[in-house]
């Protein structure tokens, strides 16, 4: 992103933070080029010199989207991918198999007396079986693991995991982004993130005001109401949620003939299964779990950052961070006392650095001896 632009970032910023929602920040700036330009007016001639022809300013509008969009996509690309090495490099090895030895050669007495003698050492209490007796070698037991033990986390069955039905309901949620991570139901449309759930309720298409609106919204518990036609009240959604939200943080707002948007902050940091406690369940281990680069602590960051930077200078055979601290380094002692190349302009190519940050000085004429 181009600086002059940062430069706009405080003023911007104080609009949005004034406004408190995207759509009404969007409303300030199209009504600032609706009141003070040229923006909206069409050209009804070749001479006339104010507005745009038929359908321009609207392709500014969507290419001004779609080159943000894509910025994000690719943002979004790199970061995954940077994720997963970060992962990979950071998983445990797994310990090495150990190989036992079982003698097939038949137990002779002198074997059976020296067994005999060890039990009796290590303190066994009771005698070996007896011959003839048929002794099964006892079942390993499993310990439940921690994930297991804890409340409201059981473990889906194979066949819930594999199961098609329940794989490509998934795959339609996630494809539309008001239900991404979140479902699809018949009148209303739920999504999540790691920090907060976006419910939109369907409302119809006269309902164009607020006060035809009410909604309830309690730390675990909400209640959506429209007016009817006749002028009666209709309860659309009166349920419990499965987790407790931060009340005061949540809000609603409406979109006239379309929906009721309730944005929900959840008080814990998890993944819902539901969003109302009577509605199916779906599988988290379906979702999109990955969390976004502002959730993570500025240390983290940074460093994602970098190795993106790192990246990007790679591609362009340009060297990462670390090898421009180096050549900093060495430009400095390039001219320093007893140098080689005392007296001559810093050049890089003489210099090879190798893995690890070892550096060796490439075989080339003694500058000295010129």
């Amino acid at each position: 992103m181009s600086k002059n632009l940062e430069a706009y970032d405080s003023a911007l910023l104080g609009i949005l933070q004034h406004e408190g929602q995207i759509a009404k920040f969007l409303d300030v700036v199209l009504g600032f080029l609706y009141r003070r330009t040229d923006f909206y007016r069409l050209m009804k001639s070749k001479d006339d010199k104010l507005g745009f022809p038929p359908g321009v300013a609207a392709k500014i509008l969507l290419s001004a989207y779609q080159k943000y969009d894509d910025l994000t996509r690719k943002d979004d690309e790199e970061r995954e991918k940077i994720l997963q090495q970060k992962l990979q490099q950071e998983s445990p090895v797994p310990p090495a198999a150990k190989i036992v030895e079982i003698s097939s050669e038949p137990e002779t007495a002198s074997t059976a007396s020296a067994k005999s003698t060890s039990q009796q050492k290590t303190g066994t209490a009771n005698s070996g079986p007896s011959v003839g007796t048929e002794v099964s070698d006892p079942q390993p037991q499993s310990n439940p693991s921690p994930e297991d033990s804890k409340p409201g986390t059981s473990k889906p069955s194979k066949t819930e995991e594999e199961d098609p039905e329940l794989v490509a309901k998934q795959k339609v949620f996630q494809s539309n982004p008001e239900s991404y991570n979140g479902a699809i139901r018949d009148n209303y449309t739920w999504s999540q993130s790691i920090t907060d759930v976006d419910i939109r309720i369907k409302i119809p298409k006269y309902i164009v005001k607020g006060r035809d609106v009410k909604v309830e919204i309690d730390k675990k518990h909400i209640k959506v109401s429209h007016r009817t036609d006749s002028g009666s009240w209709l309860e659309v959604v009166n349920d419990d949620l499965p987790w407790e939200i931060n009340k005061e943080e949540s809000m609603w707002t409406l979109v006239p003939k379309e929906h009721v948007h309730i944005n929900l902050e959840k008080r814990e940091e998890r993944w819902w299964e539901s969003v109302l406690t009577s509605e199916e369940k779906i599988s988290v281990r379906k979702i999109d779990a990955s969390r976004p680069m502002t959730d993570l602590d500025d240390e983290a960051q940074a460093k994602i950052a970098e190795m993106m930077y790192n990246e990007q200078q790679k591609r362009m055979g340009k060297p990462t961070s670390q090898e421009q601290k180096v050549q900093d380094i060495l430009k400095d002692a390039w001219n320093a006392e007893g140098s080689p190349f005392k007296g001559q302009s810093f050049d890089p190519s003489k210099i090879n650095m190798g893995q690890g940050g070892v550096v060796t000085i490439n075989n080339q004429e003694d500058p000295v001896a010129k």
